[in-house]
């Protein structure tokens, strides 16, 4: 079979220990994407925490997308621009933005290069740290003039769980809600997911979805997984990843898994 586009995610996927490309995965990449392979990050992150792993890899210029917010906002690789923008008012969120709060959960907020927190924690700090951003504090959703990409929520699973089905039962019309990690929990517009982005994407591109290669590790990864023609979990994955996968790396992603995919089914 071959192949013609691979949608990775980052966290747990591509990074190592989640801050770093390693040297395998880098020449792996450009030798793919030398046969004329498009390599598309395809993230929870925003886009300010996807830029200097797009210029490491050499993307940037590139014919391609980056897919940012689990397709929330979307980038052109040419020079950067965002392509596509799917978001939600923040009236629709204000009461779940409050239950999550009365919990002690933390929320942040996202609106293209917007990163938004109500209060600067230890946790936000950190975070600006690793993604490079800087945070705009604002303690109400509501005040906020103009629309989110996303919401993250992180803290307790339970609660989490708990949150996740008040937006379903005040909002599952209009917001779509599931894990990135054990911990996080992300919110995005109705409709949102890596898997739809992704078919629109390769879409886009002329590719057939039995020419797109999908990997990830976590919930949110399984829309994409699901509907490429090569569904792929790494090693770490979630268990439930893994079940649905075609495939699953030998390696984990800190022993280099994508080179192991590109190796296996592009070189």
């Amino acid at each position: 079979m071959g192949y013609k586009m691979i949608f990775s995610d980052m966290d747990g996927t591509l990074l190592k220990n989640d801050i770093e490309v390693s040297e395998k995965n880098k020449i792996a990449i450009e030798k793919a994407v030398k046969k004329g392979v498009q390599f598309v990050i395809c993230t929870g992150r925003g886009v300010f925490g996807v830029e200097r792993y797009l210029k490491q890899l050499n993307l940037i210029g590139q014919e391609g997308y980056a897919i940012c917010q689990n397709g929330g906002a979307v980038y052109d690789l040419k020079d950067m621009s965002l392509a596509l923008r799917e978001s939600f008012s923040p009236k629709i969120y204000a009461p779940i933005a409050e239950y999550a709060r009365k919990l002690g959960l933390e929320l942040y907020y996202y609106d293209d290069r917007k990163f938004i927190a109500e209060t600067e924690t230890a946790r936000v700090k950190r975070y600006c740290e690793v993604m490079g951003s800087a945070v705009k504090i604002m303690k109400e959703p509501l005040i906020y003039d103009g629309e989110f990409t996303k919401s993250l929520i992180t803290g307790d699973r339970e609660k989490l769980l708990l949150v996740q089905k008040m937006v379903q039962d005040i909002a599952g019309n209009q917001l779509e809600c599931f894990f990135s990690s054990k911990v996080f929990m992300e919110v995005v517009k109705k409709g949102v997911s890596k898997g739809n982005i992704m078919e629109e994407t390769a879409r886009k591109a002329g590719v057939p979805m039995k020419s797109v290669i999908a990997v990830g590790d976590s919930d949110n990864d399984i829309s994409m997984i699901k509907k490429a023609g090569l569904g792929i979990a790494v090693a770490n994955a979630d268990p439930e990843v893994k079940e649905i996968a075609d495939y699953v790396t030998k390696n984990r992603c800190e022993q280099d898994a994508i080179a192991e995919i590109i190796e296996k089914f592009i070189l």
